[in-house]
């Protein structure tokens, strides 16, 4: 599930560069000189905007808030809310309070802060989103990244109820990336797997959110795999000598920690090893038979027959480049037969998954609903459609919504600019994290814009691009694409009128910020896809 890209060059900042324009006389008078005998100049006075200026939330529903600021090369904002009005971050996230009324949102500007602007905030009941068709619920698989247990969203503070499905990460297969034997399960989530370290002291982390998760009603995933070298583990413990006993290892482990179903991240070497005399053809074969073996072991056992079962299989799967379609606009053969194979399949578009930088792309977003053109070839809607046009139901596929940034140098100042110039790309999905971009300043300066084709957010900096403080050594960021309330409202929106089967997030850990306790864009999926 992790994208990362290594460090690329630092660019070199562009020089911000102030033009002022000199007042002459009228009616024959006489220019004032300052004391290098040129024009005096009276500079233009700073102004900030805020948008929306009116809102209706639900209570404790969040929105987020944007700032402008004009004639002033600092356009950092600082927020306020009426007191009891509910509370809002650095970034502009607010948080309606639990108790319906009229409240106000305030903004100053960094640079003068007699500068303001307000925003009126009518906090009640809210609005539900349509259902969806046929009356169900997509469904909203939130991964939690067990080895950020202690570091990002403590077990105990995890929203269950704004998701139906809870998949904990990780484990993976020997001979990959946590080394091991091939054939073995191995734990990737560090201390989570520690017994007496959770929140009650009595059990693991994992057990401990496999267990908060069946206390909520709703499904416990196992995370198996991921990126990088899990594919070469994958290769070695899916040779037809060894599968039998990794399926049997899989199975046993899901039992112990009572899990209602695994997520087979295999990403990587599904189009073969050569180095192993591998092909493509043998690596997808033996992705299938894994498949089918580990569901067949997994409910011929007690724990997942009668009320439980069947067990569930998901798979994170690929959106597509229109660029690169089989006849008829469709997929593959095979990663349709996949996705019919399991519950879930669940397409990364988040990222480097919709988003690229040189080889003929341009400037992108990190899931776009629409907008796929040559130079920008992937968005949710086309990869839907080709995977329905090889025979999956919409019904099956699931979308991705990641909670972390992506950006471009600051050469690009927006989306749909030629990137073959461009030296800085970075979509590390830790350093850039929601709640990395607000901590560092990211949310708070530069420009706030949604793209109405793409139903996407995004920021953009002056020249030079944006540099935080708090970490002077970054690369400037000039595009900034990121998940908000409204590019998520758009998702939630898009799902349910078109019958997409829901949505996986990478990850929910992301999201949390300390300082308030809450976690804005889960929030946000939970109001616009479960209407809860």
């Amino acid at each position: 599930m992790l994208f990362a890209l290594s460090p690329l060059a630092r660019a070199t900042p562009l020089a911000l560069a102030l033009l002022l324009a000199a007042c002459g006389g009228e009616d024959g008078g006489s220019t004032p000189t300052g004391a290098g005998g040129g024009p005096v100049v009276d500079p233009l006075p700073v102004q900030i905007s805020i948008a929306p200026t009116e809102v209706s939330l639900a209570t404790g529903e969040s929105r987020t808030f944007a700032c402008t600021v004009t004639n002033s090369p600092q356009t950092g904002c600082l927020w306020s809310v009426d007191s009891g009005g509910g509370s809002i971050t650095d970034g502009g996230v607010y948080t309606a309070p639990a108790t319906a009324g009229t409240y106000r949102v305030t903004v100053r500007a960094v640079a003068n802060q007699s500068a303001t602007a307000s925003a009126v905030v009518r906090v009640a009941g809210g609005t539900v989103p349509p259902p969806a068709p046929g009356g169900s619920t997509p469904w909203v698989t939130g991964y939690y990244a067990g080895w950020f247990w202690d570091q990002m969203y403590p077990p105990q503070e995890v929203d269950m109820s704004a998701m139906t499905h809870f998949v904990f990460g990780r484990v993976a297969p020997g001979g990959g990336s946590l080394q091991g034997r091939p054939g073995q399960v191995v734990e990737g989530a560090g201390t989570a797997h520690q017994s007496g370290l959770s929140p009650d002291g009595s059990r693991s982390v994992e057990d401990y959110l496999v267990k908060r998760a069946h206390d909520a009603g709703i499904k416990a995933l196992l995370m198996l795999g991921g990126d990088g070298a899990d594919g070469d583990g994958f290769l070695r413990s899916t040779a037809d000598d060894v599968r039998p006993g990794f399926v049997r290892a899989i199975v046993d482990y899901l039992v112990l920690h009572n899990y209602d179903g695994v997520d087979i991240d295999w990403e990587n070497r599904l189009e073969g090893w050569p180095e192993q005399n591998i092909s493509a053809a043998e690596a997808r074969r033996r992705l299938k038979a894994l498949i089918t073996e580990v569901r067949a072991e997994a409910n011929a056992r007690p724990r997942y027959r009668g009320s439980n079962a069947p067990v569930l299989v998901t798979f994170p799967g690929y959106a597509v480049s229109i660029n690169f379609l089989e006849p008829g606009g469709k997929v593959e053969a095979w990663q349709a037969e996949v996705a019919n194979m399991v519950d879930q399949y669940n397409l990364m578009s988040y990222g480097i998954g919709t988003a690229f930088n040189g080889a003929g792309w341009s400037s992108w977003f990190t899931g776009p609903i629409f907008g796929a053109t040559g130079a920008t070839p992937i968005d949710l809607d086309s990869s839907i459609k080709a995977y329905v046009a090889t025979g999956v139901p919409r019904s099956k596929i699931g979308i991705g919504i990641g909670f972390y940034g992506i950006y471009y140098g600051p050469s690009i100042t927006g989306p749909r600019q030629s990137t073959e110039r461009n030296n800085i790309f970075e979509v590390d999905d830790v350093a850039l994290r929601y709640a990395e971009l607000d901590r560092m300043g990211y949310l708070s300066n530069g420009t706030y814009r949604f793209d109405d084709t793409a139903k996407s957010s995004y920021r953009v900096y002056g020249a030079g691009g944006y540099i935080p403080t708090a970490d002077p050594r970054r690369n400037p960021a000039g595009f900034l694409s990121y998940e908000d309330d409204a590019s998520i409202a758009a998702k939630g929106e898009w799902v349910r009128s078109t019958g997409v089967g829901g949505t996986i997030l990478w990850t929910v850990n992301y999201g949390y910020l300390p300082a308030s306790k809450t976690n804005p864009l889960l929030a946000s999926v939970k109001r616009h896809f479960l209407a809860r």
